[in-house]
């Protein structure tokens, strides 16, 4: 389903003047129990958990969504990767907001320094719209080719990562 850059824009100006009241409510938190665990990804590559970020969800139906890229600019050097990954959390007000979103999982693959999401979403409707607007930004931002998606509708995303769990 195409969405209307127009209204992706909207999705993302609603999530920034969501973001405030979320941070005044504790909405928002940075977990740490999965940190340093490795999961396998759809595209047959294991990648780590360096994040995770949790709001928590009505009771609804789940969807999981795994998303992939590698950025383009910042080559294989290992000082941009650390910048990177502590500096992402800059992008939480844009997407936190959205409706439904539940958890993103901020992963790395140590080997290929590629990134990773797994997210829970409320409704398979809402990780839609929310992917709707994330890949055309990810393509433009990563090695062609590289962007890659996958959702899961009607998955929890605990008992889908314990599927997922790569030894590590």
């Amino acid at each position: 389903m195409a969405r209307s850059s127009g209204y992706s824009v909207q999705l993302v100006l609603g999530s920034l003047a969501s973001f405030p009241g979320l941070v005044a409510r504790d909405s928002l938190e940075l977990r740490r129990e999965r940190l340093g665990r490795l999961f396998w990804l759809c595209d047959g590559h294991s990648y780590m958990v360096f994040r995770e970020t949790v709001r928590p969800l009505p009771v609804r139906e789940r969807t999981v969504i795994e998303v992939g890229f590698r950025l383009r600019l910042i080559g294989s050097a290992p000082a941009p990767h650390w910048l990177f990954q502590r500096l992402c959390i800059l992008t939480t007000p844009f997407w936190s907001g959205f409706e439904g979103f539940g958890t993103k999982l901020w992963m790395v693959d140590p080997s290929t320094r590629s990134y990773a999401g797994i997210y829970q979403w409320g409704s398979h409707r809402a990780a839609r719209a929310y992917l709707g607007t994330l890949l055309p930004i990810l393509r433009a931002v990563s090695v062609p080719g590289s962007v890659f998606s996958e959702v899961h509708p009607g998955r929890e995303l605990t008992p889908f990562l314990e599927r997922r769990a790569a030894p590590g």
